[in-house]
């Protein structure tokens, strides 16, 4: 199959070019397709006449989106907009991932496909967006939400926390948020299952995370417990979250429920732990 992937520099466009290397890749990095310039997004499109798109580029910036919200919005709801009206014009599958920021955190338990979303910040504000736009187009899409993404490239709180456990003696990390942690390489190995069973009966959002859950500051002593054994992890301290000078507003629980992705798709998951032990391995 011919898939273009947006974002191949990104955490989960680099494990996507790495993992389905039996198809046909056409990898875009943003000097070959700037998000921001749909002509060039439909251009590119055309040019190169895919038979899949997956679109894992995003404007992540979560507080930084706060002061620039327009530029979120560009990437996150038009971008993938026009990818849809693209993908429904060559009657082509469009796969695209969003966030579990799109909750507000009130809910108690895993958030459904089906619970309503209702993002605190910029940053889930412009994926629901994004989301709504998709759905509003039609067509053979389908939206994986995931959550908390990690990989040894790029900027990411896994490697952010591995550098500041070599760095200094004492850490202070939230221990109030709740969610899944989820690696690039996960994503990638479900996506190799996933696209042979792409069919119209099947489009819709999927939550896309390992099994399991945990806090900031639950994930921060795992991973220096097997990344960094040398540090104290008695100096690993939980804070809340109003003690953090922080801009935009985070969901306390935004755990995503993964049981209709392994249901529909027949996968079989492991938790987040052991998905985290698979990503140091890979070091």
């Amino acid at each position: 199959m011919k898939i273009l992937i947006t974002g191949i520099n990104g955490q989960v466009g680099h494990a996507l070019m790495r993992e389905l290397t039996e198809h046909e890749l056409i990898g875009l990095a943003r000097q070959d397709c700037d998000l921001i310039n749909l002509d060039q997004i439909k251009n590119v499109i055309d040019q190169h006449q895919p038979e899949l798109i997956i679109n894992p580029a995003a404007y992540t910036k979560v507080d930084q989106a706060e002061d620039e919200p327009e530029l979120a919005f560009q990437i996150n709801r038009d971008a993938p907009k026009v990818m849809a009206e693209k993908a429904r014009e060559y009657n082509i599958p469009f796969i695209h991932f969003s966030t579990d920021y799109v909750f507000d955190g009130e809910k108690e338990g895993g958030y459904k496909e089906s619970d309503q979303a209702n993002p605190l910040a910029v940053y889930g504000q412009s994926k629901l967006a994004g989301e709504e736009a998709i759905q509003e187009i039609g067509g053979q899409f389908y939206i994986f939400r995931t959550s908390r993404v990690y990989s040894n490239i790029g900027h990411n709180f896994y490697l952010t926390m591995k550098r500041l456990s070599q760095e200094r003696d004492e850490l202070k990390v939230v221990s109030d948020q709740e969610s899944v942690p989820t690696s690039n390489l996960f994503i990638a190995e479900q996506m190799q299952k996933i696209i042979p069973q792409l069919y119209e009966n099947n489009i819709g959002i999927y939550h896309l995370v390992p099994d399991g859950q945990c806090s900031w500051y639950e994930f921060t002593k795992v991973i220096i417990s097997k990344a960094n054994p040398s540090f104290n992890i008695d100096n690993c301290h939980p804070i809340l979250t109003h003690e953090l000078p922080i801009k935009a507003s985070r969901p306390l629980n935004s755990c995503l429920n993964n049981q209709k992705v392994k249901k529909t798709f027949m996968l079989k998951f492991r938790d987040w732990q052991k998905e985290l032990n698979k990503a140091i391995d890979e070091t």
